[in-house]
């Protein structure tokens, strides 16, 4: 009896349910708001019949879309439901409705989350209303209170004008300060994490700025040096080999000069640093100086297992060119027998091209020993005249053998004594005449100039060749380098003749430099001191 009494209960329970689903479901339908319910995954489960309305769409049209495809605003949508989705309370944005005929509605959506007994979220119900209405009064009221703004402002003119001015005045400042301040924090941010170490000094060389890789380079921190007059830091010993270097740049010793001044020093055991000063300028007038602190211990390393693995193969390679020299010099002697006409034809330019590979391989040494720094063997104490002579001697019925004029402005007297290593002077000489001969056309003039002036002897050769491009000038003196209109004209050669000769003058305590026109010629100068009495040439070997 009890079971039977129970599932009548249950059965009324039922049909009470179905009702009240019922009830819900035709107030639903004729709810004069657009309503529309939504599962968890924003999927749309059932929609009003004004929501069909006002959207255009049959209720079986959206069961089973998600909300997006009704609205304009996608992403302001999707934290729209992401905010539905972790509030209880109800949420509301205004958006742009689609309809099905395209035509789009300006309307406020409200939602409120449906949750279980658990607070679990269940989805929620999302309404509509279309503020069409409320907007174009938005509007006519907007554009009321323009005409009365205009209005106003018509009769205040004069006062609205110079407030607007004094306004204008303001936001510029602002805005310059504002941009300002954003410049120098930009600034000061790239200073701090740049990979190299950074100093500035103000006008009146007072350090102000040093960044955290000086300050990891040198061991120390900026309170120790920072606001510190450039003449003071010397007493600091951690970085007293950088103010050494860098009080010789023209930016700190007062003396004019274009351009960057870079060196290098070795601060620890293995690491090096190069070292560049460049002015800070504004306009015309300097404000500051800048050092930047590049570490290049990386480089050296490289270039030093370069150079060894160029020394040890040309070393290598040496033997067996010498070797095939010597045999092709018997054969050409006839030391091995007579040779025909074609054979010694071969045999001629089999030597020369040897020839070239020697004197590669001889570049390849000098060069090897000026990275080591032991390029200077045999340096005399004698006349210039006596290493130039023979030079220009040798070069003179060449030069003419090639339809070139040469010309020489060399002083009858004697010339002063140098301390020179004649072998090495005598290669410049022939380098830099080479090159003047190679390149000058014929009908062309190779022009040599020898003046003796503030206790200097100038060498001067001048060509009317084929002169090197503007953009290409910077890297003449390099290893390896080659002007591309020369390569065009003499595709062999080893682009080391200028390296070698710009080290060999330097040793020598003298300077090398060049002015070129391209098409037009060249003229490369080169200085050495003279060094008259037996003291100063051992004072000069002391500096070797």
């Amino acid at each position: 009896m009890s079971e039977e009494l129970l599932k009548k209960n249950l059965e009324r329970v039922k049909e009470d349910l179905d009702d009240l689903q019922r009830y819900v479901d035709e107030l639903t339908i004729f709810l004069p708001l657009p309503f529309c319910t939504v599962n968890p995954l924003n999927i749309i489960l059932g929609a009003n019949k004004s929501f069909q309305e006002i959207s255009g769409y049959n209720e079986m049209e959206v069961i089973g879309n998600g909300i997006d495809f009704l609205f304009l605003e996608k992403r302001e949508l999707g934290s729209f439901k992401k905010e539905v989705a972790s509030k209880k309370t109800r949420i509301t944005k205004e958006v742009t409705l689609i309809r099905k005929d395209k035509k789009r509605i300006p309307v406020s959506i409200s939602a409120l989350a449906r949750t279980d007994n658990n607070d679990d979220f269940l989805g929620y119900f999302l309404t509509l209303s279309d503020i069409s209405e409320s907007k174009k009064f938005q509007e006519k009221l907007e554009e009321k209170v323009k005409e009365k703004t205009r209005a106003l402002e018509g009769k205040t003119k004069e006062l609205s004008d110079s407030q607007a001015a004094i306004l204008n005045i303001l936001e510029d400042t602002e805005e310059s300060r504002q941009k300002a301040e954003e410049e120098r924090n930009k600034t000061a941010a790239i200073i701090h994490n740049f990979t190299d170490g950074i100093l500035v000094f103000n006008k009146k060389n007072i350090l102000e700025i040093i960044n955290p890789k000086a300050e990891s380079l040198f061991h120390l921190e900026s309170s120790e040096i920072s606001g510190k007059r450039f003449k003071s830091l010397k007493a600091n010993k951690k970085i007293k080999p950088l103010i050494k270097e860098i009080a010789e740049s023209p930016d700190f010793n007062g003396k004019s000069s274009e351009g960057s001044f870079r060196r290098e020093i070795e601060i620890d055991e293995g690491k090096t640093i190069e070292i560049t000063t460049v002015p800070i300028l504004r306009g015309d007038e300097k404000t500051g100086t800048l050092v930047v602190l590049h570490d290049i211990t990386r480089e050296k390393m490289v270039e030093e297992m370069k150079s060894e693995f160029v020394s040890i193969a040309a070393h290598q390679l040496r033997t067996p060119i010498s070797a095939m020299k010597w045999t092709m010099t018997m054969l050409l002697d006839g030391d091995l027998g007579d040779l025909n006409d074609e054979q010694k034809d071969l045999v001629e330019k089999t030597y020369a091209s040897n020839e070239r590979m020697v004197n590669l391989i001889n570049d390849l040494l000098n060069v090897s020993r000026i990275e080591e720094g032991r390029y200077l063997y045999k340096p005399a104490h004698i006349s210039f005249s006596k290493v130039l002579n023979p030079v220009v001697k040798s070069y003179r019925d060449e030069i003419k053998r090639r339809g070139i004029k040469f010309r020489t402005k060399i002083p009858k007297r004697s010339l002063p004594r140098v301390a020179v290593d004649t072998e090495k002077i005598t290669l410049v000489l022939q380098n830099l005449l080479d090159n003047a001969m190679k390149y000058t056309p014929k009908g062309g003039q190779v022009t040599l100039d020898v003046k003796v002036k503030n206790k200097e002897i100038e060498v001067s050769i001048r060509d009317t060749g084929v002169g090197i491009p503007k953009d290409q000038q910077q890297r003449l003196f390099s290893k390896f380098f080659r002007a591309a209109n020369v390569i065009r004209m003499e595709t062999e050669g080893s682009g080391l003749g200028l390296f070698i000769c710009k080290n060999i003058i330097k040793a020598h305590k003298g300077e090398i430099s060049f002015e070129s026109k391209e098409n037009q010629g060249s003229v490369f100068h080169f200085t050495l001191p003279t060094i008259a009495t037996k003291k100063e040439f051992d004072d000069f070997l002391k500096t070797l």
